[in-house]
């Protein structure tokens, strides 16, 4: 990556506003931290699409089971899902993955 140089007063500013925050904060502390820095390279980006979610019925219908079938599976851990209020709600990508392998 290719680094810039920071300009001295910007530089001060930057110090003189993280030193009330961060005790014994120096110029060349500052610069030394952000060549260190890497980003989380794990972390979801902030930006991200939500994820689909499809209703019992909708997820039921498409793995051609009934409604009760899908909330037991749902309730006993067999198939991802959470209740968004009173309603359950199913990860579209989910269902997709056990109807193309099955529940086995």
């Amino acid at each position: 990556m290719k680094v810039r140089p920071i300009p001295a007063d910007v530089l001060s500013a930057y110090v003189a506003g993280l030193s009330a925050f961060v005790p014994g904060l120096t110029p060349t502390g500052f610069v030394a931290a952000l060549r260190d820095f890497e980003p989380d390279k794990g972390r979801e980006p902030d930006n991200a699409p939500p994820q689909r979610m499809l209703t019992l019925a909708a997820a039921a219908d498409a793995l051609s089971v009934s409604i009760c079938t899908m909330r037991r599976m749902v309730k006993d851990g067999r198939m991802a899902g959470r209740k968004v209020g009173s309603l359950w709600r199913v990860p579209a990508a989910a269902v997709k993955a056990l109807a193309e392998v099955g529940e086995g």
